[in-house]
């Protein structure tokens, strides 16, 4: 087959082609209302003495290119060079992209002689407009023929002409994506690396042929070298793993969305999916409806609901359970009861989560006696309530402060056993007697359910002994259940040692809480987070120890764990104390 060839002439300067282009002149200093002012404005300049730059002229030919009067600035192109103007590389850019515009590459190649003629050098940008033509002009074996004669005299390009023929290859009538892949996998070993466009015009390639599975091998190996996908990306997948009925696959995208509070996206997804006709069920309108609700985006999740129902789609159970919950999240229980009532009168039969959901958010708001009346509802339907159900009670009844309601209950649930409590459940009554500053009965309740009750307790059942006990300020008591809980083989978490530190801090030992971050936090690889760092920073700079504190955000620092602002300002405030 015959190339096109780039003049011999100028191979010896390709060697000096530059990374960057001149940039265009800016255009805001001309007024051109249309074609004919422009044209009126090129003839009047050359006929000037002495001739405007040839900035001047370049910027009026770039307008005329933008309305896209390609053959307009050509003419216009050769009346300057008669009248004496002399050209720039820019120039010739603008005339090189008038030719591929017109599908006339032959002219454009002649462009590259002229270019050598005025003495000028070709810039990337040159190349990029002449790679470009040849991609539009689906002459795909011309650019790759270029593109290796560029890389056999090691020239340098960026990523806007990798870009450009990666489209090509792409979109060209030969559907070259296999070619598109390889360059990809070129450019792993240079200068410029793929960007998040050239991954997306392949895997939107990819889908569009029906290779999804290649699609989501690329999309991996991106996210490995640390570009990560965005809504095209996902839009693209999407498409693909719709046309292979792949709705699995498809509700997991939009649900990975809406967990990640990323749910307006999820939403442009589903309006892309519609648009183009795709089929979608009533898991896909629950998934959406739940991001909207986790994010606290009741209407939108409302709005959503009864466009599901214009649309022909009967919400089921899960779709009312998922609205009640977000009501309830902002607590707006009567809403979400108005929904339970609704949703019988369409014939669907509240399940043990639908209960459950109205009976929390009656506690949460301390409208007990409204929870307790759901509850009876329920086995007045021959609904058997779960642990949960129970919890919530609890719960709901210790905040209220029917804390001895609560016991009776928890003992009702004891001795019934339908269902018997579980640690959660006697979690939430220490935890209440805690607050309420009753430490010893917590502690007397906690060994007689150890001892009478075989409870077995976990390290949140320790972290609310120990906290009650240190704000108590009864710290040797706190250090022997931390004791008691290792011996246990419970291996507390950095809850349990950030009670201490506090507690330890506000008892001025500073020193224990030292050796307690170096030899027991850092030293068994418990990472510190943000409270650790300022209960201890904080405390030191209170007790006059700025150095110490600063020694100490030093020695965390080398160890990969970073402070967050307020330590950040609390070092920086006492930089001047000594």
């Amino acid at each position: 087959m015959q190339f096109l060839k780039l003049p011999r002439l100028l191979m010896p300067h390709m060697r000096r082609i530059h990374l960057h282009s001149q940039p265009l002149p800016s255009e805001s200093t001309y007024r051109i209302g249309g074609i004919d002012d422009a044209v009126a404005l090129i003839h009047r300049m050359v006929d000037m003495h002495p001739l405007p730059s040839i900035v001047e002229f370049t910027k009026i030919l770039g307008m005329i290119v933008k309305m896209k009067y390609y053959a307009t600035a050509i003419n216009l192109y050769t009346l300057m060079e008669y009248k004496g103007v002399v050209p720039f590389t820019v120039t010739f850019n603008i005339l090189i992209n008038c030719f591929c515009h017109m599908g006339r590459m032959d002219f454009a190649f002649s462009v590259m002689g002229k270019i050598i003629k005025w003495g000028c050098q070709p810039n990337v940008v040159t190349f990029t407009t002449l790679m470009k033509g040849l991609c539009v002009n689906d002459k795909m074996l011309d650019a790759l023929h270029i593109y290796n004669e560029m890389v056999a005299r090691r020239i340098l390009f960026d990523d806007v002409l990798y870009g450009t023929l990666i489209n090509g290859l792409c979109k060209s009538k030969m559907g070259n994506t296999r070619a598109a892949i390889q360059l990809l996998q070129k450019m792993e070993g240079q200068l410029v690396k793929p960007n998040l466009v050239m991954y997306n015009t392949i895997v939107h390639c990819l889908c569009k042929d029906g290779h999804i599975n290649e699609a989501r091998v690329l999309c991996s190996k991106m996210i490995v070298q640390g570009i990560f996908p965005d809504i095209f990306t996902f839009s693209s997948l999407i498409y693909g793993l719709c046309r292979a009925g792949q709705r699995k696959e498809v509700r997991s995208l939009l649900n990975g969305y809406c967990l990640n509070n990323r749910v307006d996206e999820a939403r442009e997804l589903f309006n892309l999916m519609i648009e183009r006709g795709e089929q979608h069920d009533i898991i896909i309108y629950n998934i959406l409806m739940n991001g909207y609700c986790l994010n606290n985006k009741v209407g939108e999740a409302k709005k959503l609901f009864h466009r599901m129902i214009e649309r022909g789609e009967q919400p089921d159970i899960i779709t009312y359970t998922i609205l009640m919950h977000g009501y309830c999240l902002i607590d707006r229980v009567d809403e979400a009861r108005k929904l339970f009532h609704g949703m019988i009168e369409t014939g669907l039969v509240p399940d043990v989560w639908s209960y459950n959901i109205l009976i929390k958010g009656y506690c949460k708001i301390e409208r007990v006696d409204e929870a307790m009346n759901v509850l009876e509802h329920m086995f007045l339907t021959n609904l058997v309530p779960n642990i949960i159900t129970y919890n919530s009670l609890v719960d709901g009844l210790c905040k209220s402060g029917g804390i001895s309601d609560a016991c009776k209950l928890v003992d009702e649930m004891h001795y019934c056993g339908q269902p018997p409590p579980d640690v959660t459940t006697y979690n939430i009554l220490l935890e209440s007697l805690c607050r309420i500053e009753h430490v010893d009965k917590a502690i007397a309740f906690f060994k007689h359910l150890i001892f009478e009750r075989s409870f077995a307790p976990n390290v949140w059942s320790y972290n609310i002994l120990i906290s009650g006990c240190c704000k108590n300020r009864r710290l040797d008591e706190a250090m022997n259940l931390f004791n008691q809980m290792c011996f246990k083989n419970l291996v507390p978490d950095i809850v349990t040692y950030n009670i201490l530190l506090d507690a330890l801090c506000n008892g001025q030992q500073l020193d224990k809480a030292i050796a307690l971050l170096k030899y027991q936090i850092v030293d068994q690889g418990i990472s510190p987070n943000l409270r650790t760092y300022n209960i201890l920073i904080n405390g030191l700079h209170k007790s006059g120890r700025p150095k110490t504190a600063r020694k100490i955000s030093q020695y965390l620092f080398i160890r990969g764990y970073h402070p967050d602002v307020q330590t950040y300002l609390i070092n920086e405030l006492c930089k001047g104390y000594h």
